[in-house]
């Protein structure tokens, strides 16, 4: 919003799609993906759909990843040694103290996460001895999985790249931040690239394993990225600098086409899960409860949880 209403909708754009800026800039595309990312994870919370667990882990873990480095270069910038690429404005201090308001709401909502996992895990024994579960679709995994597999070979490339063509020192400037500010909630491409492989390599993992959690995950990590990757294509096309950085824009479209496509099996999915109950579902289930296999303890709907895993 400030960005708007100090320099318009067309320079925002401009700013988000390029990431050059003649003046103190508030945020990033990658900002925009952030918003993107915790209003679906309110809204999945609200609507109490499925995945909006994963959802609301991965909206956490990036707000952390991609706040924190704010207050951290904000504290150490100075005039003789500018950690924040030498922007200075009375602002800043205003930036600083509701980065540190979000990261006490993230460590606090990651508190209350670890609270509810026990109580999920309870919720999903009792349904998986009397279904099949709440495992991911196989289909959607998998893509989730060779997605998310993809990406990190493209981050752990550009930060190797990255090393080769400014050395080592550099590199370690950049992933600390070091001078490398280029709006008030930038955080460096290299410090993007390293959370986003711990976040997908996260993610690869749990989709492979089909865990519940990982549908809602696989989604936020999707739309982290579907914005950022939009906004650079969108500039690199607009300034005919598309095949320049034929690794950066290969990187944006596998972002882009493969996010897209990972959440049209989701919403596939869960329409699928919305479809009204068919004639003789809740009988067969009446059935199986009568007949003694609904779990009258947690221990019992525990050892049925792992054996239809198995």
């Amino acid at each position: 919003m400030y960005d708007v209403i100090v320099q318009g909708i067309p320079d925002v754009w401009s700013v988000w799609a390029t990431g050059t800026t003649s003046g103190l800039s508030a945020a990033t595309s990658l900002d925009l993906g952030l918003a993107a990312l915790q209003l679906a994870a309110g809204c999945a919370a609200l609507l109490r759909i499925r995945g909006a667990g994963g959802l609301l882990v991965i909206a956490c873990a990036a707000t952390v990843a991609f706040r924190a480095p704010v207050v951290w270069y904000l504290l150490l910038d100075s005039s003789t040694d500018p950690w924040f690429g030498g922007l200075e404005d009375p602002s800043l201090a205003v930036v600083g103290t509701t980065c540190i308001v979000a990261l006490v709401i993230s460590l606090a909502q990651a508190c209350l996460l670890l609270k509810a996992r026990q109580l999920e895990h309870e919720a999903a024994a009792r349904e998986a001895a009397l279904t099949e579960g709440i495992r991911p679709v196989k289909v959607t995994a998998t893509a989730s999985c060779v997605l998310l597999s993809v990406l990190n070979c493209f981050y752990i490339c550009r930060n190797a790249l990255t090393a080769l063509d400014v050395g080592p020192g550099v590199l370690a400037d950049l992933l600390v931040g070091k001078g490398a500010g280029r709006a008030v909630l930038g955080v460096s491409s290299p410090w993007q690239w390293t959370c986003l492989i711990v976040m997908c390599g996260v993610g690869m993992v749990l989709a492979g394993k089909r865990r519940p959690i990982a549908t809602g995950f696989s989604l936020g990590l999707a739309v982290l990225m579907m914005p950022t990757a939009f906004a650079k294509l969108w500039g690199a096309a607009a300034s005919d600098t598309l095949l320049d950085t034929p690794v950066g824009t290969l990187q944006s479209l596998v972002e882009l086409v493969g996010s897209a496509a990972v959440l049209a099996l989701i919403a596939s999915d869960l329409r699928n899960d919305s479809r009204p109950e068919q004639p003789g579902d809740s009988d067969d289930v009446e059935a199986t409860a009568s007949a003694g296999t609904a779990p009258a303890t947690l221990r019992d709907a525990e050892s049925a949880a792992d054996v239809a895993e198995t």
